[in-house]
C-alpha cells in the first residue's frame, strides 16, 4: 500500500457544535455541564496559515464527531469553539481573553502558531487554564516546564536530544559535527544535541554556523572536512539545509548527514538538493499511514466525516491534538476540573492513541513527544517510496 508521508508545521482547531446542551445547572468548573465540556482555540482561518487551519480543523472535527457519536468522554460531549486570529499575535491575545473570560472554556486545545502562542503564554498561565497541544515548536513551551502547558509536537531541544541519541546508539557514530542556522532553530537544536552527547561523555568535534539567507557554505564545509566527522547534523530551515548538502557534495565531505523533521519534505528537499539529498536522514513524529490497524481506523474515522478524502498532514496533527486532550479528560473521571486535568495529563507515560504515539508528561517533563522514528531520502526526486523508514520509534531516555 502506498505510504502517505506527513509532516507537521503548525497546529489549530475548529468550531464544532455537537448535540444540544441540556438545562443549565451549577457547573462544577468553567465550561463543564452535566452533558458537555466546552473547549476552545485561537487559530488562523483567514490569514497566511489558513490552509493549515482548514485541514487541522478537519482532523479535529473528524475525531470529535467520532468520540461524540460514542457518547463523548465520561458521558459528556465535546463542544469546540474557535476564534480566528488571522495569524496575528494581537488578535491571538484578544481571542484568548474572549475564550477564557467571556466564553469560559474549560481548556484551550490546539492553539496555532508561534507568534500567537508566544504572546499568550503568560496570560494563560495567570488564568490557570490548561493549554494542550500548541502549534509551535518553540522550546519556551516546555523549558522550563509550565504547569498549565502540555505541548505535543517536538520542540527543537527535545528533538536534538533524540537525534543525538540515535546517531550514537543507532548509527554508532563517534565523531559528530553540527551545522547550525543562526536562529532559534539552530541554537535550540544545538543545545539539545550537546545535552544528549554529554550523557555519553561526548561533545561535537566541530560546530559551524551560517545565516538563514546564506547561499555560500564553502568555509563551513571546509572546517568540517578538516574535523573528519562520521556524522553531520544540520539544524536549519529547508533552503539553507539543501544548499549546505549541495556544497558538501561538491567539496567531497564524506559523512552521514541528518537534519530536523522540519526538512523531511519529500517534495521540496529533492527539488532543492537533487542528488545531494540521497542518504539524508530525518526524524518524524506523525505515524506513516500504511495498512496497519491504527492507520485503517484513522482513515475510517476521518472519512466518516469527509467521505473519499485523504487526510493531509495538518489533519493528522489536529486529530492528534483532539485525542490527547480526550485521553486527559477521560483520566479526570466523572467530575473534571482544570486542576484535575493538569494532574491527569501528568500521568501520561509513553501513551499511544490512534495517531498519537509515545506521549509522556511529568511535572518536570513537558515536551510531550518523547519518541521519534527515522527515515532516509532514497531518491533525488519525489515519487512513491522516495523516502524510506529506517527505524522504529526511538524513545528518548528521559
Amino acid at each position: 500500500m502506498k505510504r502517505h508521508w506527513t509532516l507537521v508545521l503548525a497546529s489549530l482547531m475548529v468550531v464544532l457544535l455537537m448535540g444540544i446542551p441540556g438545562p443549565v445547572t451549577a457547573a462544577p468548573e468553567p465550561g463543564v455541564t452535566a452533558n458537555q465540556v466546552l473547549i476552545g482555540a485561537f487559530q488562523d482561518q483567514s490569514g497566511p496559515a489558513a490552509v493549515v487551519g482548514i485541514n487541522m480543523r478537519k482532523g479535529m472535527e473528524a475525531y470529535f464527531n467520532w468520540i461524540n457519536s460514542k457518547g463523548g468522554v465520561n458521558g459528556r460531549k465535546i463542544r469546540f469553539i474557535v476564534e480566528d486570529d488571522g495569524f496575528q499575535p494581537s488578535r491571538s491575545i484578544a481571542a484568548a481573553k474572549k475564550l477564557i473570560e467571556q466564553d469560559k472554556v474549560f481548556a484551550l486545545v490546539g492553539t496555532l502558531g508561534t507568534p500567537g502562542v508566544q504572546a499568550t503564554i503568560d496570560y494563560i498561565q495567570s488564568k490557570k487554564v490548561p493549554s494542550i497541544y500548541q502549534g509551535s515548536g518553540i522550546s519556551e513551551l516546555a523549558f522550563p516546564p509550565k504547569r498549565y502547558f502540555f505541548p505535543v509536537q517536538p520542540n527543537f531541544i527535545s528533538e536534538g536530544r533524540i537525534i543525538a541519541q540515535y546517531v550514537v546508539e543507532g548509527l554508532k557514530c563517534k565523531r559528530i559535527a553540527v551545522a547550525c542556522e543562526q536562529t532559534d532553530i539552530g541554537s535550540e537544536g544545538l543545545r539539545g544535541i550537546k545535552e544528549q552527547l554529554a550523557v555519553y561523555k561526548m561533545q561535537p568535534v566541530e560546530v559551524v554556523n551560517f545565516g538563514a539567507a546564506d547561499v555560500d557554505f564553502s568555509s563551513q564545509v571546509l572546517k568540517l572536512i578538516k574535523a573528519k566527522p562520521d556524522a553531520v547534523i544540520i539544524y536549519s530551515t529547508l533552503k539553507p539545509c539543501a544548499g549546505f548538502l549541495k556544497q558538501a557534495d561538491l567539496m567531497g565531505l564524506d559523512a552521514q548527514f541528518l537534519t530536523t523533521y522540519v526538512n523531511a519534505d519529500p517534495i521540496q528537499m529533492p527539488a532543492l538538493a537533487g542528488e545531494a539529498c540521497v542518504g539524508l536522514i530525518a526524524p518524524g513524529w506523525v505515524p506513516v499511514l500504511g495498512n496497519d490497524e491504527d492507520s485503517v481506523k484513522y482513515l475510517e474515522i476521518y472519512q466518516a466525516t469527509y467521505p473519499n478524502e485523504m487526510p493531509s498532514a495538518f489533519a493528522a496533527a489536529g486529530f492528534i491534538a483532539a485525542e490527547v486532550f480526550c485521553e486527559g479528560l477521560r483520566r479526570c473521571g466523572a467530575n473534571p476540573t482544570r486542576e484535575g486535568l493538569v494532574a491527569a495529563m501528568e500521568t501520561f507515560r509513553d501513551w499511544n492513541g490512534i495517531m498519537a504515539k509515545g506521549i509522556t508528561y511529568t511535572p518536570e517533563w513537558r515536551s510531550g513527544k518523547a519518541s521519534m522514528y527515522f527515515m532516509r531520502f532514497a531518491k533525488p526526486k519525489f515519487e512513491e517510496d522516495s523516502i524510506e523508514v529506517i527505524s522504529g520509534w526511538v524513545k528518548l531516555k528521559i
